[in-house]
């Protein structure tokens, strides 16, 4: 009885991985199928977080410039304040230069503050431009991997197609075929109409008439070559 239960408990067992291992194969088998649908939808997916990730940068940088001209507005304050202080003090005007020094230790905790935030956001933004770089070119490597998929799988359905491997579509041969038939058939018609021009042109009196000034027999219904040289010199001569 135990060697019964026992049995029955490998075999379960045996059974659970034989459906574990069919259900990986057929999700193996999905996912190949659809690889370049998804490999599309994750590109998408990372050309739209570098997207986001540029519009971050870009606010980053527009907040940086920002404090940057905040803090070029306070050094230019607090020297003008400086100027203007010490001119009290040389007029022994001290009530006004300690009023002056107030601000001006209230300017120079502002200017500090804006300076430690210009430099913050100077290595954050240096750090996302150096990041965005790094994105930028992967993003164009994984293009160029899907561009070179594309073709490896067109040529590789255009070779299937040409083995007869897909009922619907013809393979090379007999296009090739079709396409010899075409042109070989064109070429007949290029040929009976050339005959009948030469037909034509029998029947044609104009163009006897040209063929038999040609041979010599009748006047030249044209000048030649020679003519018209013995024309000229003639001309010259006189």
């Amino acid at each position: 009885m135990n060697d019964v239960h026992i049995t029955g408990t490998a075999m379960f067992k045996t059974l659970v991985k034989l459906f574990r291992a069919k259900t990986f194969i057929t999700q193996e088998q999905f996912s190949d199928a659809h690889a370049l649908t998804l490999l599309d939808q994750q590109i998408r997916d990372c050309v739209a977080a570098l997207a986001e990730a540029k519009k971050a940068a870009a606010l980053a940088t527009a907040q940086h410039q920002g404090e940057q001209r905040r803090l070029a507005m306070l050094e230019a304050e607090i020297a003008d304040l400086e100027i203007r202080a010490c001119a009290a003090l040389n007029q022994d005007r001290d009530d006004l230069a300690l009023e002056t020094a107030g601000l001006l230790a209230d300017l120079e905790a502002d200017r500090n503050a804006v300076s430690c935030a210009c430099a913050l956001y100077e290595g954050q933004c240096a750090r996302m431009r150096r990041r965005l770089r790094k994105s930028e070119a992967r993003l164009s490597e994984l293009h160029r991997g899907r561009n070179l998929v594309r073709a490896k799988n067109a040529l590789g359905q255009l070779r299937r197609d040409a083995q007869g491997d897909n009922p619907f579509r013809a393979g090379f041969a007999e296009v090739e075929a079709t396409l010899a038939r075409l042109t070989e058939r064109n070429l007949l018609a290029e040929d009976v109409e050339e005959a009948r021009a030469g037909l034509d042109d029998d029947r044609n009196p104009q163009k006897m008439a040209e063929k038999l000034s040609e041979a010599g027999r009748g006047p030249r219904l044209r000048a030649t070559a020679e003519d018209v040289f013995a024309r000229l010199r003639a001309k010259t001569a006189a």
